[in-house]
């Protein structure tokens, strides 16, 4: 009896140092790059290692232009613990993209592919890092007319031009090493607005109702800077004026839902 009340003691212990080793993680390394993979119709250019997209025959101020400026690698990011909203210290910069609107002739985009890849390392406390799937967004563009018969009545003159995100979804989860995480990534500031468009402004673009878009300046650079966030919990990010989460770097099917394998 004594050996067996000593044995299940011994079991026991084993059973606690496992489970302490298996601990939450605190920080990750982010790695994050997005590139054009399609674009239509042709006659839009690709280039810039794939992160320019151009068109259009300038009229004096050049082509007009979508382009992708990626972060620097190795951020790092601190889980978040709890829901609601994350505070600033838990949320790295990432993605920006920009709008050069220049007034054109001929060629215009309508329709492109955003192909995002992610990889995370946990940091503390350090373990084998592991990528994400990559993940496509589909795009749908409407350089306007610029003239005095916008395709939407209540634009400016000259006419914006509309652009609209039409994939995205919030709160991706994945398991790594028994616990749960969420990942968002969300526009954080810049001089575009994200927001849920009106609906004259989505059917103009050729996109539903309740669309996810901003429209764009005519003569300007307009920008969407994005942000990443890891919780343990789903996120709420307040929308002022309509701003809803994207997750242009993280959503998509096809997440790794189970504990990498460790590396040789």
């Amino acid at each position: 009896m004594k050996h067996l009340k000593t044995t299940l003691i011994a079991a026991a212990a084993l059973m606690m140092g496992a489970q302490a080793s298996a601990a939450m993680v605190e920080t990750w390394e982010v790695d994050i790059a997005g590139t054009w993979t399609a674009q239509g119709p042709a006659g839009v250019i690709r280039d810039e290692a794939d992160t320019r997209l151009r068109w259009g025959t300038s009229t004096g101020s050049g082509q007009s232009s979508l382009v992708i400026t990626n972060p620097a690698p190795n951020l790092s990011v601190d889980t978040y613990v709890g829901a609601g909203v994350p505070p600033a210290a838990n949320i790295v910069q990432t993605l920006t993209l920009t709008h050069n609107n220049n007034p054109i002739q001929g060629t215009s985009l309508q329709t492109a592919q955003l192909t995002v890849s992610l990889s995370l390392t946990p940091l503390v406390p350090v373990a084998p890092g592991f990528p994400l799937p990559t993940i496509d967004y589909a795009i749908q563009f409407l350089e306007t007319s610029n003239d005095n018969s916008c395709e939407v009545a209540t634009s400016p003159i000259p006419c914006n031009d509309i652009f609209v995100l039409t994939s995205g979804l919030l709160n991706e989860g994945f398991d790594y090493d028994g616990y749960f995480y969420y990942v968002n990534a969300f526009p954080i500031g810049g001089t575009g607005q994200l927001q849920t468009l009106d609906a004259s402004v989505c059917a103009a673009a050729g996109a539903a109702a309740n669309c996810l878009g901003f429209t764009t300046v005519e003569g300007q650079s307009n920008n969407l800077i994005f942000g990443l966030a890891i919780s343990t919990e789903p996120l709420s990010v307040p929308e002022p004026a309509g701003l809803a989460l994207v997750g242009l770097a993280l959503a998509g099917a096809g997440w790794a839902r189970r504990r990498p394998q460790a590396q040789a």
